[in-house]
């Protein structure tokens, strides 16, 4: 054979052998270099892309603890229940740390014995990727820019990093989401229906029935229909204002996720599928729930007439529309605690840890007499002001020098509550010192705390 006949043989075998191994190669990569099948939901600035990936979350819950309605959202028996069947799951006071209580989630009935019910809820994981500059193609291998890509694309994303991809403290409407870092190729593929259906209702997997106690320019007050401790500022749809009004009962359908409104003691609805208006009497709102949205302490002015250390004079102007109430009864509490500063340890290896001081111990102060009530009297001097005149010699005595607190209003037992599920108490508080000489040499008033 000739030489030349020889090693055009060779280089054939070689670049066969190259061929092969880049193919195993690409192979290797794709299984393990990090690839991501997503389904977008969202781009940003020609940079950012928001992906989905469509799951369910398994929950058992046991029988007593919720209430089983069809897709009318009317109760049933669950023996009438079958495995496969879509149902709303009334979930009262939810433990698992995942979702909103008082609230409808639609799922499907994977199993059910005389004490549980075990159920799939959708679920999604969502993802964002910075994919600018990198290589993007579609379905047919044409190269296109991040806004080309639409809500329901299925990518093929291949980046440097393992599949297991770490979380950022990042959310996407509600949810947690994963970063996939260091994207090299993104490709569309064959779209998963399933998958981009449950993306279009995810805004509508949980319903919340309540009554509007208030309607502002992009959303509304309400108070669930079932718990009226419980209040919610909800974003309107696109469909904007169809017509909401005070005391009105609705039906919001939403993505389940509920965070923290400016307003304290108020959540917040932010994901909202569509909002129903029910047919009927509207509802009135009691002026506890009013008070939570439209009662303001910035509208609450406090002036110290006199303080001494046998009572004191002062005068509370509310100027709000409803007021608050603050009940005749106060509280004296002084602070216990041995006051010490912080002090700082350095260890063996040089660093310094450091040990705080002892800080504020208020106990209500001993009585010198059972039969006394803590009472104040309260003379109106117009419709917004009030003078409240405390005298506490007879109940808690002449005080000696030290720090106190008096707390006047609805504080309840314990005077060093101030808050009740989750806003403030109807109290104003009064901190201030007394000298060796039996006189004030410091005040601070607080409203509400």
């Amino acid at each position: 054979m000739k030489k030349r006949t020889k090693i055009i043989i060779a280089v054939s075998i070689l670049l066969l052998i190259a061929i092969i191994g880049i193919f195993c190669l690409a192979v290797y990569l794709d299984k393990k270099i990090g690839v991501n099948i997503v389904t977008v939901v969202n781009t940003y600035d020609n940079r950012m892309v928001y992906a989905a990936v469509a799951t369910e979350r398994g929950i058992n819950y046991p029988l007593n603890d919720v209430i089983i309605k069809d897709l009318n959202l009317n109760e049933m028996d669950e023996s009438n229940v079958q495995i496969g069947n879509y149902i709303y799951l009334y979930i009262n006071e939810d433990n698992t740390g995942f979702y909103c209580n008082s609230t409808n989630y639609y799922c499907r009935v994977e199993s059910i014995n005389e004490n549980s019910i075990y159920v799939k809820i959708p679920e999604f994981s969502f993802y964002s990727l910075n994919a600018e500059e990198i290589n993007i193609k579609d379905i047919n291998g044409k190269k296109i820019s991040v806004s080309d890509l639409k809500f329901g694309d299925n990518i093929k994303v291949v980046n440097i990093w393992p599949d297991v991809i770490p979380a950022v403290a990042e959310t996407y409407q509600g949810y947690s989401s994963n970063k996939i870092y260091d994207v090299k190729r993104i490709m569309i593929v064959e779209p998963n229906q399933e998958t981009i259906e449950k993306l279009e209702n995810r805004n509508m997997m949980a319903i919340k029935n309540a009554v509007i106690v208030g309607v502002n320019e992009n959303s509304l007050y309400v108070v669930d229909s079932e718990n009226q401790d419980l209040l919610y500022e909800v974003s309107f749809t696109n469909e904007g204002n169809i017509g909401f009004e005070q005391g009105q009962e609705v039906t919001i359908y939403f993505n389940g996720k509920v965070g923290s409104s400016d307003i304290n003691g108020v959540s917040a609805i932010e994901y909202v599928g569509k909002i129903e208006i029910k047919d009927g009497n509207k509802q009135l709102i009691s002026n506890d729930v009013l008070k939570r949205f439209y009662t303001s302490y910035d509208n609450v002015n406090i002036n110290i007439d006199n303080l001494t250390n046998t009572g004191l004079k002062l005068t509370v102007t509310d100027n709000n529309n409803i007021k608050y109430e603050f009940k005749n009864k106060f509280y004296l509490s002084k602070n216990v605690a041995e006051k010490s500063e912080q002090t700082a340890v350095e260890k063996d290896n040089g660093s310094i840890i450091i040990f705080p001081g002892e800080g504020d111990k208020w106990q209500e102060l001993s009585r010198i007499s059972d039969n006394a009530e803590n009472t104040g009297t309260a003379e109106i001097v117009d419709e917004n002001a009030t003078r409240w005149t405390i005298d506490w010699s007879n109940i808690y005595g002449t005080l000696g020098s030290g720090e106190y607190r008096f707390v006047l209003g609805n504080a309840g037992d314990n005077p060093n509550d101030f808050t009740t599920n989750g806003y403030d108490k109807e109290i104003i508080s009064v901190k201030f010192t007394i000298d060796d000489n039996g006189q004030v040499v410091d005040d601070e008033v607080n409203k509400g705390y």
